[in-house]
Protein backbone atom coordinates (compact mmCIF):
# COMPACT_ATOMS: atom_id res chain seq x y z
CA UNK A 1 0.00 0.00 0.00
CA UNK A 2 0.87 3.51 -1.04
CA UNK A 3 1.73 6.21 1.86
CA UNK A 4 -1.17 9.43 1.74
CA UNK A 5 1.53 12.33 1.68
CA UNK A 6 -1.12 14.87 2.55
CA UNK A 7 -2.41 12.56 5.34
CA UNK A 8 0.97 12.58 6.92
CA UNK A 9 1.64 16.09 6.12
CA UNK A 10 -1.32 17.13 8.02
CA UNK A 11 -0.61 15.04 11.14
CA UNK A 12 3.09 16.34 11.01
CA UNK A 13 1.20 20.15 10.60
CA UNK A 14 -1.01 19.45 13.35
CA UNK A 15 2.22 18.13 15.79
CA UNK A 16 3.71 21.43 15.13
CA UNK A 17 0.79 23.56 16.53
CA UNK A 18 0.01 21.68 19.27
CA UNK A 19 3.66 22.15 20.86
CA UNK A 20 4.21 25.47 19.67
CA UNK A 21 0.59 26.26 21.21
CA UNK A 22 1.82 24.13 24.27
CA UNK A 23 5.44 24.30 24.54
CA UNK A 24 5.98 27.81 23.21
CA UNK A 25 9.78 27.80 24.40
CA UNK A 26 10.30 24.48 23.02
CA UNK A 27 10.82 22.73 26.35
CA UNK A 28 11.24 19.36 25.00
CA UNK A 29 14.13 20.18 22.82
CA UNK A 30 16.51 20.72 25.96
CA UNK A 31 17.67 18.18 28.51
CA UNK A 32 14.96 16.81 30.56
CA UNK A 33 13.26 14.09 32.87
CA UNK A 34 9.85 15.51 31.52
CA UNK A 35 8.65 13.04 29.38
CA UNK A 36 5.24 12.16 31.52
CA UNK A 37 4.38 15.65 31.44
CA UNK A 38 4.63 16.27 27.18
CA UNK A 39 2.49 13.28 26.70
CA UNK A 40 0.16 13.90 28.77
CA UNK A 41 -0.56 17.66 27.99
CA UNK A 42 -0.35 16.58 24.25
CA UNK A 43 -2.74 13.68 25.08
CA UNK A 44 -4.68 16.07 26.38
CA UNK A 45 -5.05 18.09 23.28
CA UNK A 46 -5.53 15.63 21.28
CA UNK A 47 -8.61 14.40 23.22
CA UNK A 48 -9.66 18.24 23.09
CA UNK A 49 -9.78 17.77 19.69
CA UNK A 50 -12.05 14.91 19.05
CA UNK A 51 -9.28 12.29 18.91
CA UNK A 52 -8.86 8.50 20.85
CA UNK A 53 -4.77 9.43 22.57
CA UNK A 54 -2.92 6.32 24.07
CA UNK A 55 0.71 6.21 25.86
CA UNK A 56 2.94 4.02 24.87
CA UNK A 57 5.86 3.21 26.92
CA UNK A 58 9.12 1.31 26.74
CA UNK A 59 10.24 0.03 29.77
CA UNK A 60 13.72 -0.58 28.71
CA UNK A 61 16.26 -0.35 25.62
CA UNK A 62 18.27 -3.87 24.55
CA UNK A 63 20.71 -5.13 26.58
CA UNK A 64 20.25 -2.12 28.93
CA UNK A 65 18.70 -1.61 32.64
CA UNK A 66 17.21 2.09 30.98
CA UNK A 67 16.29 3.47 27.91
CA UNK A 68 18.42 5.26 25.09
CA UNK A 69 18.25 6.90 21.96
CA UNK A 70 21.17 7.87 19.75
CA UNK A 71 20.44 12.07 18.52
CA UNK A 72 22.11 13.66 16.11
CA UNK A 73 25.10 16.01 17.31
CA UNK A 74 27.85 18.13 16.51
CA UNK A 75 30.84 16.23 17.29
CA UNK A 76 33.26 13.11 16.18
CA UNK A 77 30.79 10.55 16.35
CA UNK A 78 28.31 12.37 14.65
CA UNK A 79 25.34 11.13 17.56
CA UNK A 80 25.31 11.57 21.29
CA UNK A 81 22.98 9.11 23.77
CA UNK A 82 20.22 10.25 26.07
CA UNK A 83 19.16 8.50 28.59
CA UNK A 84 16.00 7.77 30.25
CA UNK A 85 15.84 5.52 33.90
CA UNK A 86 12.81 3.23 33.89
CA UNK A 87 11.44 4.50 31.06
CA UNK A 88 10.14 6.79 28.66
CA UNK A 89 6.67 7.88 27.10
CA UNK A 90 4.53 9.60 24.49
CA UNK A 91 1.78 10.29 22.99
CA UNK A 92 0.16 7.65 20.28
CA UNK A 93 -2.87 7.88 18.19
CA UNK A 94 -4.32 5.51 15.45
CA UNK A 95 -4.64 6.93 12.19
CA UNK A 96 -5.06 6.60 8.73
CA UNK A 97 -1.50 6.89 6.65
CA UNK A 98 -2.25 5.34 3.35
CA UNK A 99 -4.13 6.11 -0.10
CA UNK A 100 -7.42 5.46 -0.65
CA UNK A 101 -7.63 3.39 2.83
CA UNK A 102 -9.21 3.63 6.00
CA UNK A 103 -6.38 1.24 7.69
CA UNK A 104 -4.84 2.68 10.83
CA UNK A 105 -1.72 2.66 11.91
CA UNK A 106 -0.26 3.55 15.35
CA UNK A 107 1.50 6.99 15.41
CA UNK A 108 3.68 8.09 17.72
CA UNK A 109 4.03 12.14 18.94
CA UNK A 110 7.28 12.20 20.72
CA UNK A 111 8.89 15.61 20.78
CA UNK A 112 11.72 14.55 22.59
CA UNK A 113 13.08 12.16 20.12
CA UNK A 114 11.66 13.20 16.55
CA UNK A 115 10.73 16.49 14.75
CA UNK A 116 7.96 14.85 13.52
CA UNK A 117 5.33 12.39 13.40
CA UNK A 118 6.23 8.33 13.62
CA UNK A 119 5.53 4.58 13.32
CA UNK A 120 5.41 3.06 16.35
CA UNK A 121 8.28 1.12 14.85
CA UNK A 122 10.88 3.36 14.08
CA UNK A 123 9.42 5.13 17.76
CA UNK A 124 10.99 1.41 19.26
CA UNK A 125 14.20 1.54 16.92
CA UNK A 126 14.79 4.54 17.99
CA UNK A 127 15.04 3.39 21.10
CA UNK A 128 17.03 0.47 20.47
CA UNK A 129 13.91 -1.65 22.13
CA UNK A 130 11.56 -4.25 20.83
CA UNK A 131 7.80 -5.41 21.56
CA UNK A 132 8.33 -7.12 25.03
CA UNK A 133 9.91 -4.00 26.15
CA UNK A 134 6.62 -1.84 25.14
CA UNK A 135 3.70 -1.72 27.14
CA UNK A 136 0.04 1.16 26.12
CA UNK A 137 -2.49 2.81 28.61
CA UNK A 138 -5.10 5.27 28.46
CA UNK A 139 -5.03 8.79 29.31
CA UNK A 140 -7.22 10.17 31.93
CA UNK A 141 -7.76 13.73 32.58
CA UNK A 142 -8.73 16.18 35.00
CA UNK A 143 -10.88 15.09 38.16
CA UNK A 144 -11.12 11.19 36.68
CA UNK A 145 -6.71 11.72 36.71
CA UNK A 146 -6.59 12.94 39.80
CA UNK A 147 -8.67 10.74 42.03
CA UNK A 148 -7.61 7.62 40.30
CA UNK A 149 -5.93 5.43 42.94
CA UNK A 150 -4.38 2.99 40.69
CA UNK A 151 -0.76 1.96 40.99
CA UNK A 152 1.61 1.93 37.77
CA UNK A 153 0.35 4.11 35.34
CA UNK A 154 -3.78 3.42 35.92
CA UNK A 155 -4.96 6.99 35.05
CA UNK A 156 -1.59 6.82 31.84
CA UNK A 157 0.56 9.77 34.03
CA UNK A 158 3.25 8.07 34.79
CA UNK A 159 4.54 4.42 36.45
CA UNK A 160 3.77 5.28 39.86
CA UNK A 161 0.39 6.58 42.18
CA UNK A 162 -0.64 10.00 40.70
CA UNK A 163 0.52 13.03 42.08
CA UNK A 164 -1.92 15.14 44.86
CA UNK A 165 -2.35 17.82 42.65
CA UNK A 166 -3.94 18.23 39.14
CA UNK A 167 -2.14 16.79 36.69
CA UNK A 168 -1.96 19.66 34.15
CA UNK A 169 -0.36 21.44 36.67
CA UNK A 170 1.67 19.20 37.92
CA UNK A 171 2.75 18.29 33.78
CA UNK A 172 3.54 22.35 34.25
CA UNK A 173 5.36 22.82 36.88
CA UNK A 174 7.98 20.09 35.86
CA UNK A 175 8.29 21.41 32.33
CA UNK A 176 8.79 25.35 33.57
CA UNK A 177 11.79 23.97 35.39
CA UNK A 178 13.76 22.82 32.44
CA UNK A 179 16.73 24.73 31.76
CA UNK A 180 15.87 26.18 28.56
CA UNK A 181 18.95 28.75 28.58
CA UNK A 182 21.06 25.23 28.04
CA UNK A 183 22.18 23.79 24.80
CA UNK A 184 19.61 22.48 22.72
CA UNK A 185 19.38 18.92 21.66
CA UNK A 186 18.70 17.84 17.96
CA UNK A 187 16.05 15.44 17.19
CA UNK A 188 16.07 12.78 14.62
CA UNK A 189 14.23 13.18 11.60
CA UNK A 190 10.62 11.13 10.70
CA UNK A 191 11.50 7.44 8.19
CA UNK A 192 7.57 8.26 7.96
CA UNK A 193 8.24 11.37 6.50
CA UNK A 194 11.16 10.96 4.31
CA UNK A 195 9.47 7.41 2.98
CA UNK A 196 6.09 9.37 1.94
CA UNK A 197 8.22 12.45 0.53
CA UNK A 198 9.79 9.97 -1.83
CA UNK A 199 7.26 8.39 -3.05
CA UNK A 200 5.26 11.46 -3.73
CA UNK A 201 8.00 12.59 -5.81
CA UNK A 202 8.62 8.89 -7.69
CA UNK A 203 4.54 9.33 -8.01
CA UNK A 204 5.29 12.77 -9.64
CA UNK A 205 7.89 11.60 -11.57
CA UNK A 206 5.53 9.00 -13.06
CA UNK A 207 3.20 11.34 -13.70
CA UNK A 208 4.98 13.56 -15.79
CA UNK A 209 6.60 10.83 -17.85
CA UNK A 210 3.42 9.81 -19.00
CA UNK A 211 2.44 13.36 -20.19
CA UNK A 212 5.84 13.13 -22.42
CA UNK A 213 4.80 9.95 -23.58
Amino acid sequence: MKLDYQKIQEYNQMFARWKEELFPKQEYAYRNECCFAFAHLLAKKAKEEGMLPTKIWCMKSKDKDWVEANLPANNEQGFETRKWDGYHVALAINLPIYQDSKRAERLVFDPIVFNEVVREKDWVNALNSSEEYILYSGCKFGKEGLTDESFYGGSGYWLDKNPKIDLDKHSLVHIKGIDTKSEKLMLLGSPLSILARREMRMQNNNMLDKTRE
